[in-house]
């Protein structure tokens, strides 16, 4: 009796197996494009220096170097990228730092955390991450979105961007500076042909107290220099304006009440764990904060996980106001010192938050904080709730249901069967 059951497993793992076998390959065939060059995977991706690729390279591992020659474009995934060799066409990124001591011929894209350029852009440098440095040239356009960025090299046209914080020119810009910054800084050894132009970035502009301010030196060979300042609001706009907040509160107050009502157990888990547990609950907040849209961009050009892409998007984007729920009830809750109702505190804290947030600086970063620490509230209370469902569904199911179709797998007898 064994040997038919033995065998009819045998026959439905190996089926099992193919039809897995199979799912992966389409599912390769329908998202990964295919790229008409080479393709490198390992833990350091390394081209030596005698090495020359005649094709496009797609290169994806902990380390990519690149000391020879590729005469098509590089496109990478990877932590470090170094590229201390010659790259002809273009260079696509994501990486967590980018550092180009060699040869580029044409346009440098990536998102990094740090980018350094000490060798030659041909083209374009587009820069998305905390820190872009160029000690080196670039050809055409130098195009960022950072927290901070250095010039002490050549830009062959322009530099244009968004930067959060600061700006330092010290090297030369061939024609235009035209930057949302905070803090612009152009040295006595700069040397900009045309124009200067700054003002307060884009976020920054939502955020009371933040001001443009220029530092520049008189020795600096610069052009025209002028701050460009935000149009002056009617009394229409501005009251347009306020009434947009207001029905961003109500909306906050009627999306925590609809949650707090639909999802007891749920939004009392999550404003336990903020209060209990806040340092790992703000860190997986954080990590959903950063990574949901990071892998948005990544798999949003996929055929298959375009739709999940858009699904955690806007999970992401109501993120932004069902956090706030969490950590609010639990503040509610302590700053009226009794055990209140969650609606209630949850009111009351709001409330105050949103009084708070008139405060310049401080509000902004509030507001952040709060609904990264709910995010984490919210993930890990799903996560433990899905956790203690599967375990009570487990315990329900009779010992004999649990045991036998498993000892019959194994070609075994099932006692008492």
């Amino acid at each position: 009796m064994s040997s038919p059951v033995r065998s009819r497993s045998r026959r439905a793992f190996a089926a099992l197996f193919a039809g897995r076998l199979l799912g992966l390959g389409v599912l390769v065939v329908l998202v990964v494009p295919f790229p008409v060059g080479a393709v490198a995977t390992s833990g350091t991706v390394l081209i030596p220096e005698e090495r020359v690729v005649e094709e496009d390279l797609f290169a994806a591992g902990s380390r990519v170097i690149v000391e020879g020659t590729i005469k098509g474009d590089l496109t990478v995934t990877t932590r470090r990228l170094i590229i201390r060799g010659v790259v002809e066409g273009d260079v696509n990124g994501l990486a967590w730092s980018v550092d180009i001591s060699g040869q580029v011929g044409g346009t440098v894209r990536t998102v990094a955390w740090t980018v350094d350029v000490s060798g030659s852009v041909g083209d374009d440098l587009m820069a998305f991450g905390r820190s872009v440095e160029v000690d080196g040239d670039v050809g055409r356009d130098l195009l960022v979105a950072a927290v901070s960025a250095r010039n002490s090299g050549t830009v062959g046209r322009e530099i244009r961007g968004e930067l959060l914080w600061s700006l330092y020119v010290d090297g030369a810009v061939e024609r235009d500076i035209d930057v949302g910054v905070h803090r612009l800084t152009i040295t006595d050894s700069a040397t900009v042909g045309q124009a200067v132009s700054y003002r307060r970035g884009v976020l920054a502009q939502n955020i009371r107290g933040w001001a443009a301010r220029a530092d520049i030196s008189d020795s600096a060979d610069v052009g025209l220099v002028a701050e460009v300042k935000p149009t002056p609001t009617d009394i229409s706009v501005r009251a347009l304006r306020l009434l947009f907040q207001l029905l961003r509160f109500v909306g906050l107050l009627f999306t925590g009440i609809v949650l707090i009502g639909v999802f007891p157990s749920l939004s009392q888990r999550a404003a336990d764990r903020v209060w209990r547990r806040p340092g790992s609950t703000f860190l997986v907040g954080l990590l959903v904060f950063v990574l949901i849209p990071v892998a948005f961009v990544v798999t949003l050009f996929t055929v298959v996980l375009a739709p999940l892409a858009l699904l955690a998007l806007g999970l992401w984007l109501f993120g932004l106001i069902a956090g706030a729920v969490p950590p609010l009830v639990a503040l509610g809750r302590r700053l009226v010192k009794s055990r209140f109702e969650m609606v209630g505190a949850f009111v009351v804290a709001a409330i105050g938050w949103r009084v708070l947030r008139l405060v310049p600086l401080l509000g902004f970063f509030l507001y952040f904080l709060i609904v990264i620490w709910g995010m984490g509230a919210w993930v890990i209370a799903v996560w433990e709730g899905s956790r203690f469902s599967r375990r009570k569904d487990k315990s329900r199911l009779p010992a004999g249901d649990a045991v036998g179709p498993r000892m019959e797998l194994l070609g075994l007898d099932v006692p008492g069967s």
